[in-house]
């Protein structure tokens, strides 16, 4: 994967940067080669499988192999981007027959007087001529300026990265492993950046899923694409693993799933602080059983159902009259729970005794089998719970629907 990193000259850059390098667009051309990648696993047979980096960028075994640049200037004749590409395709070990087409898919542009407009039209007889009318026009200004320096008694000058480039693509030893590579080579100029690319990505692919969970299905799908255990591995991406991924991704956050959607507890844990909810109603129900070591875990919990339930409806996966029905189910079953242990606590004075029942109560009701919400498969318990702690935390109109974890009136 190449692109272009060095920022300009002019660049302004932070007091502590000494390096004219930006590191952040290696990552970016990173996530356009994942992308790109990506993209072609959606078009994957049963029989076949994606290779990245083994043998070039991205590589579908025999069928295409391709090289995948990021770069901000035009596609010039003497570009790099084009010859470093022919170089490494006539690499001893690249078996280019076994492949229908080589693909330069690039970002770039054709410069305005680039000889290499029009390369997919040509025969590969056409494409050499191009390359060799290019490399003779270079090398005769390079043998031009060396023969001024000869005569002002100069040392010659190195040749440029670029004229290295061209004498080792054109070396006629290894012409015909080069017509080999010509009769093959595509050139797709103009790709989309990587904000054009994720855009028509989401259009294409992400229609059935919420929203806001673009950006997490992306990011766990490129996720997979680059995980460790496939690159040690050797980076291959069979049908089958790729069609099961997003299988498993589709079902986590399609728009209306048939499965509780994922919770990140250690994230939202981070957001709790014991002393501001404290004072709050839910909160004082759980304090007054005794049972204050539990606050921290009760209030996780409640911003789980809070958030999950803000979540959903965000996406329109929610519609309120299930919402609330589900809330009324959970408030009866508790209400019932809650009548039958006070029954068991009938003659009891003793305060401590009380609390005690009353925590056992709380731990039994919490641990109870989770019904699933709006017919989701493996609502998570701590949803579940969250729920009983919002209803703790609202004042009905009839005290006798008032939820609570004490066993006396």
């Amino acid at each position: 994967m190449c692109m272009d990193t060095t920022q300009s000259s002019d660049a302004t850059q932070p007091s502590d940067a000494a390096l004219p390098f930006d590191a952040t667009l290696l990552f970016k051309a990173l996530q356009y080669q994942l992308l790109v990648a990506v993209e072609h696993c959606y078009d994957l047979k049963p029989d076949e499988s994606l290779w990245l980096e083994v043998f070039g960028d991205v590589t579908v075994p025999g069928n295409a192999q391709m090289e995948v640049k990021l770069y901000t200037d035009n596609l010039t004749d003497s570009h790099e981007n084009f010859w470093n590409t022919l170089k490494n395709w006539l690499h001893e070990k690249f078996v280019r027959t076994s492949y229908k087409r080589l693909v330069l898919l690039t970002t770039q542009e054709y410069g305005a007087r680039s000889k290499l407009k029009g390369w997919n039209k040509r025969t590969a007889d056409e494409r050499l001529a191009i390359m060799e009318k290019i490399f003779e026009t270079k090398h005769g200004k390079a043998a031009k300026k060396a023969a001024k320096e000869a005569d002002a008694g100069d040392d010659p000058s190195k040749p440029s990265k670029s004229q290295s480039l061209q004498h080792y693509v054109m070396a006629p030893e290894r012409r015909e492993a080069l017509m080999e590579i010509l009769e093959r080579m595509v050139i797709t100029t103009g790709a989309d950046s990587l904000e054009q690319r994720i855009e028509k990505f989401q259009n294409r692919h992400l229609k059935p899923i919420r929203p806001s969970k673009y950006q997490q299905f992306m990011d766990d799908l490129l996720g997979f694409i680059s995980s460790t255990k496939l690159v040690l591995e050797g980076w291959e991406i069979t049908h089958k693993a790729f069609t099961d991924k997003v299988s498993e991704l589709n079902s986590l956050y399609m728009k209306h799933p048939k499965t509780f959607p994922p919770v990140d507890l250690a994230g939202l844990k981070k957001t709790i602080d014991v002393k501001e909810i404290r004072s709050m109603q839910f909160a004082q129900k759980i304090i007054e059983i005794g049972a204050e070591s539990e606050l921290k875990l009760a209030a996780l919990h409640r911003v789980v159902a809070q958030t999950t339930i803000s979540d959903l409806y965000t996406d329109g996966v929610l519609f309120k009259p299930a919402v609330d029905l589900y809330f009324s189910n959970e408030l009866t079953m508790h209400n019932f729970g809650r009548k039958a242990a006070m029954v068991d606590c009938i003659g009891e004075t003793c305060t401590t005794q009380l609390k005690a029942h009353s925590q056992k109560f709380y731990f039994l009701r919490n641990g109870t089998k989770v019904e699933p919400f709006c017919g989701m498969q493996n609502t998570m318990p701590e949803f579940r719970n969250g729920v009983y702690h919002l209803l703790a935390g609202e004042t009905p109109e009839d005290e006798d629907d008032e939820f609570h974890w004490r066993l006396w009136p």
